[in-house]
């Protein structure tokens, strides 16, 4: 349909004088028909008198093409070497004769008559685009090429973005990249433009073929005396999209001295690293930024952020060890008399108050913490919803579920419509689960299972479908109701009444389908517990007997990653994380088992 447009334009917007006596619309929607049809001697006809009377190329390309396809060569060379003798300026014809010699396998000749259309090349930039895309309309690439490059000695235009593009379609990316940093070396504005296509090609990039030549011509730059700190950046950025966050540090770091910047880029560097995980680059970035001073740009932040660190270590299991954890303690109390309780430290104190809570049992200081910052004069709403959410986190340890409710509630109604407003909802209908309210709390999991936060969205559709399938059927309930007491139970650190809660269910209803869930809670307690030796064996009793239900793809993922991290099992780790790929290709899992499957591959290698 595209050639039709193009017809129908050039006909309404371009008619010449008494067109409309000559040629109707009708006939040119009659040509393309026949065309598209591979009626090409009616298309001939047809394109052979609108070409006459209209001059236009674009009907004289159709009608040479109709001759072609019916093998009438010696009629169509007539034809060309007549426009040729019309049209002396446009060497294009030339283009079209050398085609037509290649369809006879006459190749000397064709080659000959693409190297006349490059003699006659007008110097200016309209001819040389020109004629290059005649040469790749016939995927003439090489000469397309040399026409660019001749176009870049004749005028001044350097034509780099139309060979970069042409490079890339010959898959030519050590000269396509070149062109393109060349360009990025003229204008250091045109960075994001240069990130953004060569980010289209690293996504595309399986064997790392692509993303290794990058890499090279990037330090090959950046080593050059006086070389533009644009180079620096992009390898940066470079660095950023395979989440090597340690090599990007290094080059964030030599920017930063440079030119004496204020160390936003390292903040934010170190906040994108500890999201990912990294936290030995994020370490680095946040200390990097303490030493340059108190009196410098976001020491308080990176001293929040340090320590924040060292609690996401403790609560993703990377270290427990109660010496650690009471020397956090210590560290956050320091920092906070240090810096005082403010808007730039309420992380500081949510991270402290969830360390005294879950960790210390000292849930009383935690509550005293947390209204300490709540009492804050004009404490924005989402800082004030941050730290109600922790606080009804503390009320629930307690057991104090009604006014933990009453908080959460607050959080909610102060934030609707942002994801602080939806993580409190999901807290709020947790509430409800945990006290076997189990109707009103699906129908708040069901309403959450469309927001815009993943976390929260998967975190609600899994407890909706917990409801459904163990309220189907069974009028008392007796087995979610077991279940969410253990729930309970686990979330306050009562790990043993949790264990013995599920025991009791697991004796009490054998085979029940709430099975493969009360599996998993297990396997999740004796993670914590760092027995993973039972851990282990749960994980492996749902994938083997509940292969088929909803939680066997996050056994599958947490298995791996147990052999992975705790285990030093990298061979078990990639067999689980290539047989999640391939059973379950469609997991919300599968994307971190890609990149951990590779980063083992990689050591491997």
């Amino acid at each position: 349909m595209k050639h039709l447009f193009l017809i129908l334009f050039v006909f309404l917007f371009f008619e010449p004088v008494g067109f409309s006596q000559k040629i109707a619309g009708s006939d040119i929607r009659l040509a393309y028909q026949y065309y598209q049809n591979k009626d090409y001697d009616k298309a001939e006809i047809l394109f052979k008198k609108i070409s006459e009377n209209t001059n236009a190329k674009v009907y004289y390309s159709y009608y040479i093409n109709c001759l072609i396809e019916q093998g009438k060569y010696d009629i169509a060379e007539k034809s060309i070497k007549k426009h040729i003798r019309k049209h002396k300026n446009d060497p294009s014809y030339y283009v079209d004769l050398g085609r037509l010699f290649k369809k006879q396998n006459r190749f000397e000749e064709s080659d000959k008559n693409y190297e006349k259309a490059l003699k006659k090349l007008h110097n200016n930039s309209p001819a040389v685009r020109s004629l290059a895309s005649a040469f790749m309309q016939y995927r003439e690439y090489d000469f397309a090429g040399k026409t660019y490059l001749k176009g870049r000695k004749i005028t001044n235009d350097d034509f780099r973005r139309e060979l970069a593009n042409l490079y890339a379609v010959q898959r030519k990316y050590e000269k396509m990249i070149n062109e393109y940093l060349d360009w990025l070396q003229e204008s250091g504005r045109n960075l994001s433009i240069v990130e953004n296509r060569m980010q289209y090609f690293i996504d595309k990039d399986i064997n790392d073929e692509f993303s290794e030549i990058l890499r090279k011509e990037l330090l090959k730059r950046i080593q050059k005396l006086h070389s533009s700190i644009v180079f620096n950046r992009m390898l940066v950025w470079y660095f950023m999209q395979r989440k090597e966050f340690s090599q990007a540090l290094i080059q964030a770091i030599a920017i930063d001295k440079r030119i004496h910047s204020s160390g936003r880029q390292i903040i934010d560097l170190a906040e994108t690293a500890k999201s990912n995980k990294d936290y030995s680059a994020a370490l680095d970035a946040y200390e990097y930024i303490i030493k340059k001073g108190r009196n410098r740009p976001f020491f308080i932040e990176a001293n929040v952020g340090k320590l924040n660190v060292s609690y996401l270590k403790i609560i993703n299991g990377k270290v427990i060890s109660e010496e650690k954890i009471n020397k956090l303690e210590n560290d956050y109390i320091k920092i906070l008399n240090s810096l005082g309780i403010g808007f730039q430290t309420i992380q500081s104190v949510i991270d402290l108050a969830h360390l005294k809570t879950f960790y210390l049992n000292k849930p009383k200081e935690a509550e005293d913490l947390l209204n300490s910052a709540l009492e804050l004069r004009g404490l924005d709403k989402r800082l004030a919803a941050r730290c109600e959410i922790e606080l009804g986190d503390v009320l629930v340890y307690e057991n104090d579920l009604d006014y933990a409710a009453l908080i959460y509630a607050k959080a909610e109604i102060e934030n609707k419509g942002n994801l602080l407003g939806d993580s409190a909802k999901l807290k709020k209908a947790k509430l409800a689960y945990y006290s076997q309210n189990f109707r009103w709390a699906k129908a708040q999991f069901d309403a959450l299972k469309e927001s815009t936060s993943k976390p929260v969205a998967n975190d609600a559709l899994y407890y909706s479908l917990l409801i459904s399938d163990n309220t189907e059927g069974d009028s008392l309930q007796s087995a979610l109701k077991m279940y969410a007491q253990a729930d309970l139970y686990n979330f306050r650190n009562l790990k043993d009444s949790a264990l013995m809660q599920i025991d009791t269910l697991l004796k009490k209803m054998p085979g029940h389908q709430i099975t493969d869930e009360a599996y998993y809670l297990k396997a999740k307690i004796y993670m914590s517990e760092k027995n993973y030796p039972e851990a282990e064996k749960y994980y492996k009793k749902i994938i083997t007997e509940y292969a088929y239900d909803i939680l066997a793809d996050r056994a599958m993922f947490d298995l791996g990653v147990l052999y992975e991290e705790k285990l030093n099992d990298k061979e078990q780790a990639a067999e689980y994380y290539k047989r999640l790929m391939l059973e379950h290709p469609d997991s919300i899992f599968v994307t971190e088992a890609r990149r951990r499957f590779r980063h083992i591959r990689e050591g491997d290698s």
